[in-house]
């Protein structure tokens, strides 16, 4: 079995998560055996998943596998008709959509709130002690099952938490203590498991033995492709091979000519720690790999896609926005969304019924109160719309009627983002950094790059292609060519990479 390692599948997923979900359709489609292997506790996962495009059978989750719910058929709990309140001797009573409270004589004892998204039913069941204060909280798993009670001291900090199996049986508990004032998780304990008790001192002691134990059962690969996992993939003995996928730029300082031997602080363990602990690393392009590979002595550095181009159907010239610019990706420090404003500004100037609309959620809200004061300063705030996180068939209506998209981060491994807006025949308008950009970004084809900060010359290129004037190409041409161009990238390319790459490292993936 081929497993790809990751923190969770999130309400709001970054393009690591994307990443990990295409390579899984990606080997699913080509008859490989692949899941996701996620750390976290999540009872909203069900949900989560099909976000994503994914089912049930094909995540594994650490929770789910120790409370004996791996696969389990879904069932909706309405909050009014859950058995687990007694409707003889309590009463609902409901507040807002959000949640009810539950009365007994007439006395208030406990909460009901509604899972997210859902109208109506079980997300958790909050119970009260006679000062009002919660002593405990069962949470729902969305499959229709009491998954788990947090316990609170009489201080309203924490206590310990039990999991329970769907037929309510404890199988992990993790115990909760003040150490020296801080609240801290003390000791996870499986309850049970293989007929004993088994007691580890970290959530990630308990992950490595997860990994180990599923490593045990039948011939696996992981790789790995969260950074802050690689200690844990690092410290597994039992897998036949591990691998860390490099999403994103590996040194400082990635504009350097001829590379860095300068990691980023997050991948010393990589790196530094355990770099003889791992099979190799896989990185998206031949430029990035050559670099890798000219500071440090990997035992093996392979170039496989993050992601593939779906085909699309392209929306009519007609029906397009000519005005409409878009942003696409995580709102952060270091993606740099307030040099798109800058772009657009400049390019305002000249073409004034253009609009920016940006697509992401908000990692740092500070960026984005700054984005605002700024596209204030610059007078083009009115201009400018925020849309948050959307989902692939809303993305799909947006970039669908976009006429560019603004790529502006001072480093790409290579442009998931990118590569989707292209495949809605979006042409991009980028600075030209490492290291995916020059595949995607053709001039006259794709789009135009301009030098790291420079503004003007992007806006030029903005105007230049929206109005025609750039030689030898127009903008409604580009559209088609610009969707040609990503179909370069197709699900078939990708495989032909991974098989390429087998041929040469037989321990890349399993068959």
């Amino acid at each position: 079995m081929n497993y790809f390692v990751n923190e969770n599948i999130f309400s709001m997923n970054s393009g690591t998560e994307f990443s990990a979900a295409k390579r899984l359709t990606l080997f699913k489609r080509n008859g490989v055996p692949a899941k996701v292997l996620t750390r976290n506790y999540n009872p909203l996962l069900i949900d989560d998943l099909k976000r994503v495009g994914l089912e049930q059978a094909d995540v594994l989750n650490m929770y789910n596998y120790f409370q004996e719910a791996v696969a389990v058929v879904p069932q909706d709990i309405d909050i009014r008709y859950t058995e687990v309140i007694d409707k003889f001797d309590y009463h609902i009573v409901g507040i807002d959509a959000n949640e009810s409270q539950i009365l007994h004589h007439g006395k208030v004892v406990g909460k009901a709130l509604v899972a997210p998204a859902t109208v109506g039913l079980v997300g958790s069941l909050e119970y009260y002690n006679d000062m009002n204060a919660t002593v405990a909280k069962d949470v729902w798993d969305r499959r229709g099952f009491k998954s788990s009670t947090q316990y609170f001291h009489p201080d309203g900090q924490i206590g310990p938490q039990v999991f329970y199996n769907p037929a309510g049986e404890p199988k992990l508990e993790i115990v909760r203590m003040n150490v020296n004032g801080t609240l801290m998780n003390t000791m996870y304990q499986l309850l049970n498991y293989k007929g004993r008790a088994w007691r580890f001192n970290s959530e990630s002691e308990l992950f490595i033995f997860f990994m180990n134990e599923i490593a045990a059962a039948e011939p696996s690969v992981l790789i790995n492709d969260r950074p802050s996992l690689i200690n844990e993939v690092a410290a597994v003995t039992e897998a036949t091979a591990k691998w860390q996928y490099l999403h994103s730029v590996h040194t400082h300082n990635p504009e350097r000519v001829g590379g860095s031997k300068h990691y980023v602080d997050y991948l010393k363990p990589l790196f530094a720690t355990h770099i003889n602990d791992f099979d190799g690393v896989m990185a998206a392009t031949e430029e990035q790999k050559a670099e890798i590979d000219k500071f440090f002595h990997f035992k093996e550095v392979v170039v496989v896609p993050d992601t593939f181009a779906d085909a699309h159907d392209l929306v009519p010239i007609k029906k397009r926005d000519r005005n409409k610019i878009v942003y696409l990706g995580r709102i952060s420090p270091e993606k740099e969304p307030q040099e798109a404003i800058k772009i657009f500004a400049k390019a305002k100037k000249q073409l004034p019924d253009l609009h920016l609309d940006f697509y992401g959620y908000v990692s740092d809200q500070d960026v984005e109160n700054g984005m605002i004061a700024y596209s204030k300063e610059l007078g083009v705030d009115t201009a400018i719309q925020y849309h948050g996180y959307q989902t692939d068939e809303e993305l799909a209506k947006e970039l669908g009627t976009a006429a560019a998209l603004l790529s502006v981060s001072s480093s790409e491994a290579f442009g998931m983002n990118i590569l989707q807006a292209m495949s809605y025949g979006v042409p991009v308008i980028a600075y030209n950094v490492k290291y995916g950009l020059n595949l995607l970004v053709e001039k006259d084809v794709s789009g135009y790059l301009a030098p790291l900060g420079e503004s003007k010359a992007a806006a030029d290129h903005l105007v230049r292609l929206l109005t025609d004037a750039t030689p030898n190409a127009k903008w409604a041409d580009m559209v088609n060519t610009t969707y040609q161009k990503s179909q370069t990238f197709d699900a078939k390319a990708a495989w032909q990479q991974w098989q390429d790459q087998l041929a040469t490292v037989p321990n890349l993936f399993l068959r």
